[in-house]
């Protein structure tokens, strides 16, 4: 199992290498690469993983610990007062960011209390914003993200097969205010998307 493990390990960081055109073939044995552009590179520089830049600092005004309040839509197809709290951190390398979210909608012995982790970033092969949410409903949703000045757009890449409720989700981010990131969720019911809460959270120490 060990082996195996290593093999894919392996496989994955030399796929990503070679998706981010940083790494080169070696030379033949008893051969010099001929140097590219006039100058060879620095030695130890060609295996260099990418760094953070442009794309993931666009994604900071959304990673941040903070406490919401919002009106959601429950299973009955009633509103009900909502309420959580969210802590994110920076993965490492500051490629990708994690994020664990509490959420109880509705009050006293009905209300439901809902908790997921998400991961979010850029992803440097699809060339786009990638997350990837995951719940204590045993669920799991991948979204794409837009990116429209500050603000996110994530929408649902699978469709949900669970009878009654939306199909896909779409959640509006934004994060114009920087001490108030207001947030927009809507389902695809029927073909059309229909909004099913909005909130805000407050972010901390701001």
């Amino acid at each position: 199992m060990k082996k195996l493990l290593l093999a894919v390990t392996l496989c994955t960081f030399g796929t990503a290498y070679a998706q981010s055109g940083t790494s080169k073939a070696p030379a033949p044995s008893g051969k010099t690469a001929a140097p590219s552009g006039g100058s060879a590179a620095p030695a130890g520089m060609e295996m260099m993983p990418p760094k953070p830049g442009p794309d993931q600092d666009a994604l900071k005004p959304f990673v941040h610990n903070g406490s919401y309040t919002g009106t959601h839509v429950g299973p009955d197809g009633k509103e009900a007062p909502t309420k959580g709290k969210q802590t994110c951190k920076w993965l490492p390398g500051n490629m990708w960011a994690a994020c664990d979210i509490e959420m109880s909608m509705g009050t006293g012995k009905t209300a439901m209390k809902w908790m997921g982790h998400l991961v979010m970033g850029y992803d440097t092969m699809a060339k786009g914003y990638r997350a990837v949410m995951t719940d204590n409903m045993g669920m799991m949703g991948r979204m794409k993200g837009t990116l429209e000045g500050q603000k996110m757009v994530w929408e649902s890449m699978d469709e949900m097969k669970v009878p009654g409720m939306p199909s896909k989700e779409r959640v509006t981010d934004d994060a114009s205010d920087p001490k108030t990131e207001k947030m927009t969720f809507e389902g695809m019911m029927g073909g059309k998307w229909v909004p099913t809460g909005s909130g805000s959270f407050k972010i901390a120490g701001k």
